[in-house]
């Protein structure tokens, strides 16, 4: 457990000095499974906590509006209403947590997958195992656990602007990660060096494609989900 531990450690050091370098195919594949299931959990917090302080925080605003122009209706509405948002806001974001993560999962194995079919079907890298490939993700998604981590806990502490500002830059690095590992990738001359990479892309365009979709098929049943038992089966 401590050599576990004591390599891990030293695994997460290496990733964060230089994410491309010293990827063996070795690697206990667990660091990387941990490295992309910690990076999804803390993605569906930080967002989740995000939008539960936006719409705390527009209710109370709103609140604090009616009050500066009648006190009494002020304190009615954050009575009957404000308290009532908060409540709705945190209760929903419990409910949905679960299906979130299990959503960003699905999202992040597919940019796996997707990279994977790019490098070694279409830019003819046989070499480019999904095992090597895992390794290399497990490695740069380090560094997006650490904005997640992050942007969750300045969520939590309620100042918003940097938790989106951190959770926007985490976005953007997932898409940089998703062309980065084939950008440079090219053992097939059949056809222009452009259109083979234009290919890549496309061909990993369409398995995140089909697992966005599977997410809001997941996401949509959730919501129809809580709908349904908020209105008493009415909706």
């Amino acid at each position: 457990m401590k050599n576990g531990a004591t390599n891990l450690w030293e695994w997460i050091v290496s990733a964060v000095k230089a994410p491309t370098k010293n990827v063996q195919e070795n690697t206990p594949l667990w660091f990387s499974w941990l490295s992309i299931t910690l990076t999804a959990i803390f993605g569906a917090l930080a967002l989740g906590k995000i939008l539960v302080n936006i719409i705390t925080n527009t209710s109370t605003s709103v609140g604090n509006a009616l009050g500066s122009a009648n006190n009494s209706l002020g304190s009615l509405y954050n009575q009957n209403v404000g308290n009532t948002v908060a409540n709705t806001a945190n209760h929903v974001f419990g409910q949905m947590i679960f299906p979130i993560i299990i959503s960003f999962i699905i999202l992040h194995a597919a940019t796996i997958l997707g990279g994977w079919l790019a490098n070694f079907a279409i830019l003819g890298d046989k070499t480019f195992t999904f095992k090597k490939m895992l390794n290399y993700y497990g490695r740069f998604y380090v560094l997006l656990f650490a904005l997640n981590f992050v942007s969750f806990l300045f969520a939590l502490i309620g100042i918003n602007a940097l938790a989106i500002f951190i959770i926007y830059l985490a976005l953007m690095l997932w898409g940089f990660i998703s062309f980065f590992t084939y950008i440079n990738t090219i053992h097939q001359q059949k056809m222009d060096t452009f259109y083979i990479k234009l290919l890549a892309w496309l061909a990993n365009s369409a398995i995140l494609g089909l697992a966005f979709l599977i997410v809001f098929a997941i996401m949509g049943s959730e919501i129809a989900t809580l709908i349904s038992n908020a209105t008493g089966g009415i909706l």
